[in-house]
């Protein structure tokens, strides 16, 4: 299952955002602890869905979070994944690492989303400990984050926007690439955002919702 809450918006608590719309599939969603964050941040409960592989780890977010929908199951075959489905945000918080196409995920996930929607890529550890992750354990983790040029590439086969860390607000990140590339390697957290109207270059606000 995924980490914690380092992608996009994230805390602790109960399942109802107040107001909040954003519909939000959370793929590796571990024990559920992302979801107070993300309905902080504009997310709706009501239209969250959590995956995971792990029964242990579903057993635990349903016990904290009684009403929400938590699905067992691979991102590939899930019925929560199952297209049209009409997300607003796709989140992989520290799942990224376990596909081994990451484009092949991405693109599925893409076909998730509707309006200006985002896929939100993140990992609380960084890409550098994912890097090292994958060398001592390539059986289990079977990718490393991508980079800055490989994500706006995958982007540009989407039709999509990159979102840098410094766009998205992370601490330390600034425009210009090699602030962007350090922040990653200490906190990932990039989001791929779906064209909007023409000449709309659309905002960075938080990651997972878009919200500011």
């Amino acid at each position: 299952g995924g980490g914690g809450g380092a992608g996009g918006g994230g805390g602790a608590g109960g399942g109802g955002g107040a107001g909040g719309t954003v519909a939000v599939l959370d793929v590796g969603c571990g024990d559920g602890a992302a979801l107070p964050y993300l309905c902080e941040a504009g997310a709706d409960a009501a239209r969250y869905a959590g995956l995971d592989l792990s029964s242990r780890m579903l057993r635990a977010a349903r016990a904290s979070h009684p009403g929400v929908r938590f699905e067992q199951g691979s991102f590939l075959t899930a019925a929560a994944a199952a297209p049209p489905a009409q997300y607003d945000a796709v989140l992989f918080n520290g799942a990224l690492q376990f596909f081994g196409d990451q484009r092949a995920a991405l693109r599925r996930a893409a076909a998730l989303l509707g309006g200006r929607g985002r896929l939100v890529l993140a990992h609380a550890n960084g890409a550098a400990f994912v890097r090292d992750e994958a060398a001592r354990n390539p059986q289990t983790v079977l990718s490393t984050m991508p980079s800055l040029e490989e994500a706006e590439e995958i982007g540009s086969e989407l039709g999509m926007r990159l979102l840098t860390p410094h766009q998205l607000g992370v601490p330390g990140a600034a425009p210009g690439g090699e602030a962007d590339v350090a922040a990653l390697d200490g906190f990932y957290l990039l989001a791929l955002e779906k064209a909007g109207p023409e000449g709309d270059e659309g905002s960075g606000g938080d990651a997972a919702t878009g919200r500011s």
